[in-house]
């Protein structure tokens, strides 16, 4: 995927999307055995924390519990919609591959560099925040729970995890399912975050496109001249004005598109967000300043408030970008034009 390709290429070191050249071929299918093992992993740990729920009666362990449980509910809904509407994905993603979406000048590969550098920022800056979380976390586990032989999330296991070998399993099982949970969650996000970035810069090119409109006739017409073409102003006018709503239509196709697909997936992350941060922060107050379960409580809400705040941010961009197409119209040299046009 050329497009968003930070995004999909962690998607794929994580078992969330399989390489489009792999579809057929034995490579794809040892991957499609990774990526099931990747959501057992992720499954079983979600069921157990659930499970775990009806057996505890300590109110720090019923949040943090909670918490965890609505986290791995939502990651696995986004594996499976990942999985489901893998083709629509890549048909979407498609859309800005169409020629009218292509860059055409340096002023619009400025524009296109500027904006892909932002999805790419997004993934350095978000992404390296919830790989430090799930770092100094782990750590913490390492030095806290190890030693004491006791789970850093309370669980629910079909056998005795107080023994040696129990342990273990269920500690590296935590573990892993732990570190695959978040960053499959920031890398699907970002894919989010990217359509929307996306969504932004082509209404930025078609809002150039619009204000250098007269400056596009001149271009188009010395290139049929160097072509040995015949065309007048107005069908040149014509066939540019054409193009503009055939770009905007496009866009429009595009962001539809993508609110259709991803706006179940954002709408579960918001509900269970609102729950999930009421309850943890009402439980930090109770928290010792400083101690591992604090840590681990103000690095789970910033990771969240900043998931929740970078999906706002991108979509005030698009209704931002989307609002000034008319007066990139107005701010054309309109009154050079063909009356017609």
């Amino acid at each position: 995927m050329k497009t968003l390709l930070y995004s999909f290429t962690i998607l794929e070191y994580l078992g969330g999307w399989k390489p489009l050249e792999w579809s057929t071929s034995i490579k794809g299918k040892l991957y499609d055995i990774y990526t099931l093992t990747i959501t057992l992993a992720i499954s079983t740990f979600c069921m157990s924390c659930i499970i775990d729920l009806f057996y505890t009666e300590n109110f720090e362990d019923i949040v943090h519990n909670t918490s965890m449980s609505f986290t791995l509910i939502v990651v696995c809904s986004k594996l499976a919609l990942l999985k489901v509407k893998r083709n629509e994905i890549i048909n979407i993603i498609a859309l800005l591959d169409i020629n009218v979406c292509r860059v055409r000048c340096a002023r619009e590969a400025n524009i296109k560099f500027t904006y892909d550098q932002k999805a790419k920022n997004i993934i350095n800056q978000y992404g390296g925040m919830v790989f430090i979380a799930v770092f100094v976390i782990t750590s913490a586990s390492i030095f806290n729970n190890i030693p004491t032989k006791t789970l850093p999330i309370s669980g629910w296991f079909p056998y005795h995890h107080t023994n040696s070998t129990g342990f273990w399993i269920a500690y590296f099982h935590q573990i892993i399912a732990h570190f695959f949970t978040a960053m499959i969650g920031f890398s699907f996000d970002s894919v989010i975050y990217g359509t929307m970035i996306q969504n932004c810069c082509q209404l930025k090119i078609l809002k150039n496109r619009l204000e250098n409109f007269v400056e596009m006739i001149e271009e188009e017409k010395l290139n049929n001249k160097i072509n040995g073409s015949v065309c007048t102003r107005r069908e040149c006018e014509h066939k540019l004005i054409k193009q503009c709503v055939h770009h905007h239509w496009i866009i429009l196709q595009f962001s539809q598109q993508s609110n259709d697909l991803f706006a179940p997936i954002i709408f579960m992350q918001y509900s269970f967000s609102c729950l999930v941060l009421c309850l943890s922060v009402q439980s930090s107050t109770k928290l010792v300043f400083m101690s591992p379960e604090f840590i681990f409580m103000i690095l789970y809400l910033g990771c969240m408030l900043s998931q929740i705040y970078l999906f706002c941010w991108y979509g005030n961009e698009i209704i931002i970008e989307s609002s000034g197409i008319h007066f990139a119209i107005y701010n054309m040299d309109w009154q050079v034009l063909t009356t017609r046009s």
